[in-house]
């Protein structure tokens, strides 16, 4: 399933089978997300697959978000924490992002109020949860026992790094090319949004 996902995602877009070739990077991230899921992850992080495969941050970052082009293979979500009652949210999409209210006391906020909020805002990559429940179902059939040891490593490391919105933004365009069209869209929404800011 991962691989004719990721294989339907590189032939739409060139930027990411470019930069991030497939012979190279599905058993990366075939491995990645089974070793992920076998310490009970729904989230996946750059930083861990940077750790694990010793590539940089940056790249893995970049890649992860090309990635969010296929909502078969991961999804982009959002994290924020309410500035009033220290509750987390997790966001599901852009326009409840930039109109945040808060799901535990209702606190409204929104991306013009505060220039501190793009690095706030933490960006998430959750597994599609069809792949996510074929993965286990493959976990139960062929346990990684000795996979588990050297991920149980890197998490010991302290690599739980979150990835802000802001750090995020940054690496969408490479060499003038962007990784994806849904990386490319969110950053437009997010200048709209910081002109309105910087205009009021």
């Amino acid at each position: 399933m991962l691989f004719k996902r990721l294989r339907d995602l590189y032939n739409e877009n060139e930027v990411l089978a470019k930069e991030y070739p497939l012979d190279e990077y599905f058993p990366l991230l075939q491995n990645f997300i089974a070793k992920e899921v076998s310490l009970g992850a729904e989230y996946l992080s750059p930083y861990r697959f940077a750790l694990s495969y010793s590539k940089s941050p940056k790249e893995a970052i970049r890649f992860f978000l090309g990635l969010t082009d296929s909502e078969h293979i991961i999804k982009q979500q959002f994290k924020y924490e309410c500035d009033r009652c220290g509750k987390i949210n997790i966001i599901k999409d852009e326009e409840s992002l930039f109109n945040f209210k808060c799901r535990e006391c209702g606190f409204e906020d929104n991306l013009t109020s505060s220039p501190d909020y793009l690095s706030e805002v933490k960006l998430l990559f959750r597994i599609n949860e069809e792949l996510l429940e074929e993965v286990k179902k493959n976990l139960k059939d062929n346990p990684l026992s000795n996979v588990l040891q050297s991920s149980s490593a890197v998490l010991e490391r302290g690599i739980d790094e979150e990835v802000s919105l802001e750090s995020a933004e940054e690496l969408i365009y490479k060499d003038g090319k962007p990784i994806g069209k849904r990386s490319m869209e969110l950053q437009r929404k997010i200048r709209r949004y910081r002109d309105i800011m910087y205009r009021g």
